[in-house]
């Protein structure tokens, strides 16, 4: 049995149906031995086209098999279309394989008859004069978010918006607490890890896969998207308030840059406030203090406490699915009550602004509902706050009032949203 597909495989289970997210489910399953590079494609690959396969291998069978079946039958569509070093004989021989080692044992005659079928079969896109259709299936995202892009933004952005690539590699950010950025550096030539710049003076773009073997290197560095680290830069003060602040990135880099300042991290569940301190920890961060709090409910020890709050709020994250497509499969979020909640966070901890403080409000979105429209309501219930300009750090974004919006074919980065409100009484 193939040890790559078969570790995809079990990985993509995990996924699918026990809600598991593929980078945390892979960081777990590492094996050196074998072509991690491979398994990571490959389940990255199938959850990205998601969409795309199961459009595509619903023409092979009338009656839909369990969801396992239907797995299998993805994962043989994705090998054949994308993956040429597995011959399409192997690719049937191999998913037969792990099926009769698996619970799927009594449908193998069935399963092996339908994936001959499919990898010898061409993919043909749907007819364009079914538009929506044709874009769900083209860039592999599922109707109801074609139909919310299709209803915010023009036709020519939605098109731009899906064809827009990124690169594969991962952001990286330096802990200057720890180590200089040019001595960093160094440290990657010496390992021979290759490396390209950011536009943050700070951060550099590596191969994960590579630097995270690379125990050394452990506590110098964290992952953190260019967005997120601007929305970081973009709070400052003596007393910081991050009110939805797990796992912790934002915080701790706050806490970074302001290291005379007090931050507060909060979350609503305790074993994710623990989160934010293993990653103080691993960063030698000293200055951030966790606690567990609903961001919805009124804290009185708070009022008029802070220089700024940041609401990093809960939103649809439908800015970051290119880096993490599993996040269509497994966001249990009600979308259409999103706005709710987030303007309820946003009004409540107003209050725990210092008259002259700020609130920096951002999500990792791109729909004006959860972004600009919040800001609009909060701002017309609220005069005593009024708009402060964002500093982007050069990074191109769109500007809409001083409202910042990231989007991948125009940022080079990952959809994000940030706004900033002084308190102005």
């Amino acid at each position: 049995m193939n040890k790559e597909l078969n570790l995809a495989y079990k990985v993509l289970n995990n996924v699918y149906f026990k809600g598991a997210y593929a980078s945390i489910e892979l960081n777990k399953s590492y094996i050196s031995n074998l072509n991690f590079n491979l398994v990571t494609k490959i389940t990255y690959g199938v959850i990205d086209d998601d969409v795309k396969l199961d459009y595509f291998v619903k023409q092979f069978y009338k009656k839909a098999p369990k969801k396992e079946v239907t797995l299998i039958f993805k994962l043989a569509a994705y090998l054949s279309q994308n993956i040429n070093s597995i011959p399409k004989f192997a690719v049937v021989n191999e998913l037969v394989e792990i099926a009769k080692h698996s619970k799927l044992k009594p449908y193998v005659s069935f399963i092996n008859a339908v994936l001959k079928k499919i990898v010898n079969a061409e993919f043909v896109l749907p007819d364009t004069k079914d538009k929506r259709l044709y874009l769900s299936i083209k860039y592999s995202k599922p109707l109801w978010f074609i139909d919310l892009m299709l209803k915010n933004f023009s036709d020519d952005f939605v098109v731009e918006f899906f064809e827009a690539e990124l690169t594969n590699l991962t952001h990286i950010r330096v802990n200057t607490l720890k180590i200089k950025y040019s001595d960093f550096v160094s440290k990657l030539k010496e390992l021979d890890i290759d490396y390209t710049t950011s536009t943050l003076d700070d951060a550099l773009f590596v191969e994960y896969s590579k630097i995270v073997r690379e125990e050394s290197l452990n506590g110098l560095y964290t992952p953190q998207g260019i967005p997120s680290m601007i929305v970081s830069r973009n709070v400052v003060g003596n007393t910081i308030l991050d009110a939805c602040s797990a796992p912790g990135g934002k915080a701790v880099y706050i806490a970074t840059l302001n290291p005379n300042s007090k931050v507060i991290a909060c979350d609503y569940y305790e074993h994710r406030a623990q989160l934010i301190n293993d990653y103080s920890s691993r960063m030698s961060v000293e200055n951030v203090t966790t606690k567990v709090l609903d961001a919805t409910n009124f804290v009185p020890e708070f009022e008029g406490k802070f220089d700024c709050v940041l609401l990093d709020v809960p939103c649809s994250g439908l800015g970051v699915i290119d880096k993490k497509p599993d996040l269509l499969i497994n966001n249990d979020l009600d979308f259409l009550s999103l706005p709710d909640l987030q303007l309820k966070i946003l009004e409540n901890n107003s209050k725990y602004v210092k008259s002259g403080g700020s609130i920096v409000y951002s999500t990792c979105t791109i729909l004006p509902t959860e972004n600009e429209d919040i800001i609009t309501k909060f701002l017309q219930k609220h005069p005593n706050f009024r708009l402060d300009t964002v500093d982007t750090f050069g990074v191109l974004c769109d500007d809409k009032g001083g409202l910042k919006t990231f989007y991948p074919h125009i940022s080079k980065t990952e959809g994000f949203f940030i706004g900033k409100l002084v308190r102005n009484d």
